[in-house]
């Protein structure tokens, strides 16, 4: 293979089958449809509590399995991260193939020396001030090594500028939990990175993968 086209053209097929996977688990979220209870004034008013009493009743089968399939899913969750970082992978090795960028990002250029393998990573759309290649590159890590706590020091920094964000509202700085490698709560954050990419589907994957690899076609 020369080009990303051809990478993209031989891996069409598994990549897409990946993301159908993926999406597959989604089911468990859609069906049943979850039911909703409205009121109106006092949630405590004794008339509401009645009401509140005869819908659950009226929807008690819909509400088990609605229970039922939350639980399911979240059972199922480091499946379905499983299933993101095989796509972070396809990705990862078509930059490691494919790119020539040989320079280090300015806010990484502390920790990526010139013409090292991280630095073919820089390159891409910014998303939060990082190259998504290099989101790319920490994600497909993180994914391959969830057991090991001792991720080296570039990981680290990519998860950290993900996690962290500054409110000019609020005058200070909030963490978010999803990208924060100190959640104890995620063990596989490759689902997450998909998101923060905006991999809904394989034709925000392909189209990325072109875009930050267009000067090899």
């Amino acid at each position: 293979m020369e080009h990303i086209k051809d990478y993209l053209s031989k891996t069409k097929s598994a990549v897409q089958k990946v993301f159908e996977a993926y999406d597959s688990y989604l089911e468990l979220m859609k069906i049943p449809q979850r039911p909703a209870f409205f009121y109106w004034g006092d949630p405590n008013s004794e008339e509401n509590k009645q009401a509140y009493a005869k819908w659950r009743i009226e929807n008690k089968e819909v509400l088990k399995e609605r229970h039922h399939r939350d639980d399911e899913y979240a059972f199922e969750l480091f499946a379905r991260s499983t299933l993101a970082g095989t796509i972070l992978q396809f990705a990862y090795n078509g930059i490691n193939i494919f790119s020539k960028n040989n320079l280090a990002n300015e806010n990484f250029k502390n920790i990526i020396k010139p013409n090292s393998r991280p630095a073919k990573f820089c390159i891409g759309r910014l998303i939060d001030d990082i190259p998504i290649g290099l989101i790319i590159y920490a994600g497909r890590n993180q994914a391959m090594h969830f057991d090991d706590k001792d991720i080296n020091e570039l990981n680290k920094s990519v998860f950290y500028k993900l996690a962290n964000w500054y409110s000019p509202t609020f005058k200070k700085w909030f963490v978010d939990s999803y990208y924060d490698l100190n959640n104890d709560q995620i063990i596989h954050y490759a689902g997450n990175i998909l998101y923060k990419l905006g991999w809904s589907a394989y034709i925000f994957y392909e189209q990325d993968m072109l875009e930050m690899l267009q000067n090899n076609i």
